[in-house]
């Protein structure tokens, strides 16, 4: 494993953490695979945040993340940025954002009813830092690949234990938790559905992409979508459909041309809709509930439940809101209410939690850092789908990871609300979307599609690179 710095273009070294030695000391330090292998660790671990916990409930991820955060530092004060001029101005954006948003977290306790519950949006806003500098201080070109191919992977090691639990007394319990969704080891079913939503776009850029390792990512995306069935979580379902879909069609554009593009769009839709049929078939054995839910919402014109109980919960949000817009209730206070024999925590929606505990202040900023980060993978899909240069591998990568980024954007609209456990996927993915801007990237008009050495004008294209991976 090489996790040299000088795998990227020169830079400036600009960006929130710039670099600050000599070259050469770069050059030795960043060759150092200590915070590789945390990283790999820490990326493994995401998958199973309630497998072990920490005390207070916290993830042993979290409890890696803290052990990583100067192994990852260190080394990014050794690299070049890996980023782009709109990556490292978008970054700047966002970790203001998040700043901000802890400063005020912490601000908001006083007075608050459950003043340390406030830890939960200060993991979630800390992870925000701590995988800026894992990805500063480790990713390469092959490392974007790793890592998820380690986040595939160790979903779909989540999924099959899920799986193998409908037979299994023991783990039937663990994973089910009571009800008939499977919830993997994570704390509930839809953040297990979160957590395969967002990594399926991705992980479709490389089995589309790269021909290596492709059974492996296939085995994988079969394993997560059998997961996903399992979870019952219906908006996570009609985004991995989406997404799918939306790989594909893209796949056509970016790989095709022509009549041949029209007509493998055409091939595209036809297999989305017999991989939805057969999903369909899974999902009528594995959950039927959430089938008949599912069916219900596209073809009833009668509410769901589960809708009429989000209708409540974000004006009973509203309203909480309005009794102190300034403040609000505090960083992470539950919302405090027993709705349809339910109790229920958080306001099912990422921008009227934050409205709902921080006020507008809250809201202003995580709407400030969302929609930055929004902008900017919208603009790099749409420029990938555009670009003339660049390999079909590096487009459909950037492609994937900006997707990824914005299905969990979607999904929170309705469920997590940013939670700790599932956070770090925002910020993995949205980190290493803006690294991967750069695969096609070059510096002059004669090195198209090229990636320059350190100290050299030439290098193997990217084409060549990903067909060695």
């Amino acid at each position: 494993m090489n996790v040299r710095g000088s795998d990227w273009p020169s830079g400036s070294g600009a960006g929130p953490f710039p670099a600050g030695r000599p070259l050469a000391l770069a050059r030795r330090s960043s060759a150092a695979p200590l915070p590789a292998y945390v990283a790999y660790l820490y990326v493994a671990l995401l998958a199973a945040p309630a497998l072990v916990s920490l005390p207070a409930g916290a993830p042993l991820a979290l409890g890696v993340m803290l052990v990583g955060l100067p192994v990852w530092f260190e080394a990014a004060r050794a690299r070049r940025t890996p980023f782009d001029v709109a990556a490292t101005r978008t970054i700047a954006i966002v970790l203001a954002c998040a700043g901000f948003l802890i400063v005020w977290s912490l601000l908001s306790t006083f007075g608050a009813t459950q003043p340390l519950r406030a830890s939960r949006y200060l993991s979630t806003l800390v992870s925000g830092f701590a995988i800026y500098l894992l990805v500063r201080s480790t990713v390469t070109r092959q490392q974007i690949l790793r890592y998820i191919d380690i986040i595939a992977a160790a979903l779909a090691a989540t999924a099959l234990l899920s799986l193998i639990a409908y037979d299994v007394a023991p783990l039937h319990q663990m994973v089910f938790k009571g009800t008939d969704r499977a919830a993997g080891m994570f704390k509930n079913p839809n953040q297990f559905g979160m957590a395969i939503s967002t990594t399926i776009p991705a992980l479709m850029a490389l089995l589309l992409s790269v021909r290596r390792r492709r059974p492996f990512r296939i085995l994988c995306l079969f394993l997560i979508l059998l997961g996903l069935l399992a979870s019952g979580s219906k908006t996570n379902l009609m985004l991995a459909w989406a997404s799918v879909l939306t790989m594909l069609l893209a796949y056509a554009i970016v790989a095709y041309s022509g009549v041949r593009r029209i007509g493998m769009m055409a091939l595209y839709l036809v297999v989305t809709l017999v991989m939805t049929g057969l999903g369909i078939l899974a999902l009528n054995v594995l959950n039927p509930r959430a089938l008949g839910l599912l069916s219900q919402f596209l073809y009833s014109q009668e509410e769901l439940e589960s809708l009429m109980t989000r209708g409540f919960l974000w004006r009973y949000s509203i309203d909480q809101f309005l009794a102190d817009p300034f403040l609000g209730q505090g960083a992470s206070q539950r919302i405090d209410i027993f709705y349809r024999q339910a109790d229920v925590s958080h306001s099912h929606n990422l921008f009227l939690d934050y409205m709902r505990t921080l006020g507008a202040p809250g809201l202003l900023s995580v709407a400030i850092m969302i929609g930055a980060v929004v902008t900017l993978c919208l603009w790099s899909i749409v420029g990938m789908l555009r670009a003339t240069r660049g390999t079909t591998s590096a487009r459909m990568i950037c492609i994937g990871l900006s997707l990824s980024t914005l299905v969990y954007i979607a999904a929170n609209m309705s469920s997590d609300s940013f939670g700790p456990s599932t956070s770090p996927y925002f910020w993995l993915f949205t980190y290493l979307a803006f690294a991967a801007r750069r695969l096609t990237g070059s510096s002059s008009q004669d090195d198209l599609g090229r990636f320059p050495e350190s100290g050299s004008s030439t290098e193997p294209t990217l084409q060549k690179l990903f067909e060695n991976d």
